[in-house]
């Protein structure tokens, strides 16, 4: 193929306050840098939107440096290498193309029947997630009652399915209507609160009438303390996300070490990172799922670079609906 003189990337413009803005990011025209010893040339096609790269914006997250005003926003990609055509897994940035360690590179493969685009959500890092909170950490058995916050996002509709396939009974808490009929049509959840109803506190009471035996948070402390009042004795919390402190909006997260106390609940902080060891039993499990179509995926699907910024900012305010993924060029 011809190579461009130039390509477009977009970069940090200025450090964010509160939830992210498009006016924080920045569209550059660049020239090509060509690889030297050990590296390769790749073209990004699908760029994976993630919530750890809010952290990278203020120098906050565990597995990667602080992103400075100009420079590359990070983020994960499906590519295909320049010069043989292969597809990979690379850490491309937000650009058209990327000048990347070739030992850095992973086949992007996928079952028979399963998107290639599977890679960034239910068989990546968020299905990854998903499964080391469920397997790991809940360990829900048959007749708990687990509840999922962000239940229909990346991580959320996984933990979810994965949970109900364990014999759970599990209940979606969601941002709107829509987001509810989802989890419930989607995702199989048994029962759907919408968190911005005022009354929802009752409806998950409701919902929950044996209480929470497994919780899996990334919603905002208001969702938080709400399920944390109705926590069974011995139940599991796994505090998964954030997105207030991501965000750096609405002050600190307090746990009530009484109702801990009294419920003998175990509280586990996430990191992913954490897990690696589960990737190979994950990706075999995980994609035998997606492959029967025992999981269900859902995407929350842009096209083109240049509605990255927009579409990062509409998942750090809980807009999305299933994985953020922004189609940066045509396969």
């Amino acid at each position: 193929m011809t190579l461009p003189a130039t390509q477009r990337r977009i970069v940090l413009a200025r450090r964010p306050e509160g939830v992210p803005a498009p006016a924080d990011f920045r569209v550059e025209t660049v020239g090509l840098v060509p690889p030297g010893p050990g590296e390769v040339l790749v073209r990004t096609v699908d760029l994976s939107l993630d919530p750890y790269v809010r952290g990278t914006l203020t120098g906050r997250d565990l597995g990667h440096p602080p992103v400075l005003p100009g420079d590359l926003v990070p983020g994960r990609a499906i590519a295909r290498v320049v010069d043989t055509g292969e597809w990979v897994v690379a850490e491309t940035g937000w650009q058209e193309y990327a000048t990347v360690p070739a030992a850095s590179l992973r086949p992007a493969t996928t079952p028979p029947g399963v998107p290639r685009t599977a890679i960034l959500g239910a068989l990546g890092s968020p299905g990854l997630t998903a499964y080391a909170t469920v397997t790991r950490l809940l360990r829900p058995t048959v007749g708990d009652t687990v509840v999922v916050s962000s239940a229909t996002g990346g991580v959320g509709g996984v933990a979810g399915q994965l949970a109900a396939l364990a014999g759970a009974r599990t209940v979606a808490i969601a941002g709107g209507p829509e987001k509810c009929r989802i989890a419930v049509e989607r995702f199989g959840y048994a029962a759907a609160v919408d968190r911005h109803d005022p009354s929802w506190t009752e409806a998950l009471a409701a919902a929950c009438p044996d209480g929470v035996d497994g919780y899996l948070h990334m919603a905002g402390r208001a969702v938080l303390d709400g399920v944390l009042d109705r926590l069974a004795v011995g139940a599991r919390v796994v505090l998964c996300g954030l997105p207030e402190h991501a965000n750096e909006v609405g002050g600190q997260t307090v746990l009530p070490a009484g109702l801990l106390m009294r419920t003998r609940a175990v509280v586990h902080g996430f990191v992913v990172y954490d897990h690696e060891d589960l990737r190979p039993q994950f990706t075999r499990r995980v994609g035998a799922l997606v492959a029967d179509g025992r999981l269900r995926l859902l995407e929350d699907l842009h096209e083109g670079l240049d509605a990255a910024p927009a579409a990062f900012c509409r998942l750090m305010a809980g807009r999305n609906v299933g994985k953020a993924i922004v189609r940066v060029a045509p396969e």
